[in-house]
């Protein structure tokens, strides 16, 4: 039994621990009721960070769609430049859920949920979102969760041990003692984490202003919660949530609103918001048909506000539900106001070739590329075309550029394995099969990628090399993490 509430009031207590963002450097933190210095180092917060993407993926929780994650980066990385760095690149990613929420987790990951980006209505208020989390980031709060968690852990464990006696003698004073001790450990975490909210909001509005956003939009947006909460009646006390209420941050923000004087807001597309709300709603559902039914709803009223983006939600909707002849029709519709943008491109080529027509579809990548020759997101389209069904070496010439300046996207290391294999490079499969798991927070299936590619044969010293460092490092992380780690394979 004793075992058993001990295991709880761990759980627990990590339960409770705002997930939120990485230290700028590793730092010794004192642990109270140890006398020893407790080490929080790049290494566990890398570590805490990719499990924790591992376990939402396995959830099916992440949209890994590298259109919507560029559009994130291209705001998120705006603001970025003007936080303290840490050495680590952020990772933006969109969540499929439907509620209005956002967090940072350990290693620089910063989700944000598909019902948030739709609840927007301009992109400042998405910037002032992003900025907020980027503050949790720069003011290393995950390291401040961390230490109070740790602090917490050995009193809370006796305290719940303590319960546990009481629950043998009598099971109701038990039960009674169990709830005073978690109630009172809550508090402590909610408390703690409404001062992080608090020092975010304030850091994240300086920050937006750097950036040329219009640091309203914050203030705005925690208006638009206050709407969305509905009236204060039978709501909860401000001391028993987690963040601050709208109301209390709405005041906060605007008190201390600054906009510098001289600074040029920051040039931005209004269509790319708009396209990037629609795309949003169209992954994030699974009910493709009564989408379209809404989307030909709003379009048969006539001159919709944001018709372009209804349009190309409309397009998205129908290539999901197979209808490609009309999928085709709407994207070139939009096409004829505004041929050359890079997402009516894609759409265009890759609808031809889920009809059947291979040559169009090459045709209109190519047409692409002499447009945008470096382009990431194309080539990460145009690349997972050539892996899966077209010269899955030319697929990896336009790839392999890709791989050092996006060194922690798991699926273009996914699709470059795909179209290794299909070339028959069984050494590139192995090594790009391996930083996937890795990425993905998965050390062991990492390392067996690795072995098997050191037991291929015609191994050039380099790759072999190459392949040696890589098991070095993944190995010294598992044994660190008391991982079953394999035997290692014979020079």
């Amino acid at each position: 039994m004793f075992q058993r509430f001990l295991a709880l009031a761990l759980s627990f207590a990590l339960a409770v621990t705002p997930l939120s963002a990485p230290v700028a450097q590793s730092i010794l933190l004192p642990d109270i009721g140890d006398p020893s210095q407790v080490y929080v180092g790049n290494n566990e917060e890398q570590r805490l960070g990719l499990e924790t993407m591992r376990k939402l993926r396995e959830r099916d929780l992440v949209i890994d769609d590298v259109q919507l994650n560029a559009y994130l980066a291209s705001i998120g990385q705006s603001i970025v430049t003007y936080a303290d760095q840490n050495g680590t690149p952020y990772t933006f990613f969109l969540v499929r859920s439907g509620s209005i929420n956002a967090f940072a987790l350990p290693h620089n990951f910063i989700g944000i949920n598909a019902g948030l980006l739709l609840a927007t209505e301009r992109e400042d208020e998405l910037a002032g979102v992003l900025a907020h989390e980027i503050a949790h980031v720069s003011q290393r709060h995950i390291v401040r969760a961390i230490a109070d968690m740790r602090r917490m852990a050995l009193p809370l464990a006796a305290a719940m041990l303590a319960s546990a006696a009481l629950a043998a003698a009598s099971k109701q004073g038990g039960q009674a003692a169990l709830v005073s001790t978690m109630a009172a450990s809550a508090q402590h975490q909610i408390s703690f984490t409404r001062t992080n909210e608090q020092e975010a909001d304030r850091v994240g509005m300086r920050l937006l202003a750097k950036a040329g956003f219009d640091p309203r939009g914050m203030s705005d947006f925690f208006a638009k919660l206050e709407r969305l909460s509905g009236s204060s009646e039978n709501r909860l006390p401000e001391m028993l949530l987690t963040h601050p209420r709208p109301e209390s941050r709405i005041a906060d923000t605007r008190d201390r609103l600054e906009i510098p004087s001289g600074k040029k807001p920051a040039v931005r597309s209004r269509k790319a918001y708009e396209l990037a709300k629609a795309r949003a709603r169209v992954l994030a559902t699974d009910d493709a048909q009564t989408l379209i039914r809404e989307f030909e709803t709003t379009l048969a009223k006539g001159n919709p506000a944001d018709e372009t983006a209804t349009r190309y939600g409309y397009a998205l909707a129908l290539r999901q539900a197979g209808r490609y002849d009309e999928a085709q029709q709407q994207i070139e519709r939009l096409r004829k106001s505004d041929p050359d943008r890079l997402a009516f491109r894609l759409e265009t080529a890759e609808i031809a070739l889920a009809k059947g027509e291979p040559e169009r579809g090459w045709r209109q990548f190519e047409e692409a590329r002499a447009l945008y020759p470096d382009d990431f997101v194309l080539a990460m389209h145009y690349g997972r075309a050539l892996a899966a069904q077209g010269d899955p070496r030319q697929g990896l010439r336009l790839l392999r550029p890709h791989l050092s300046r996006h060194p922690n996207e798991p699926q273009l290391y996914a699709t470059y394995a795909q179209a290794a294999q299909r070339a028959g490079d069984l050494t590139a499969t192995h090594a790009t099969m391996a930083e996937y798991h890795y990425l993905n927070g998965e050390l062991l299936p990492a390392i067996e990628q690795l072995e098997l590619g050191l037991r291929g044969s015609g191994l050039a010293p380099n790759e072999e090399a190459g392949l040696r460092a890589k098991l070095k490092q993944f190995r010294a992380e598992a044994l660190a993490q008391d991982l079953p780690v394999p035997k290692p394979v014979t020079p």
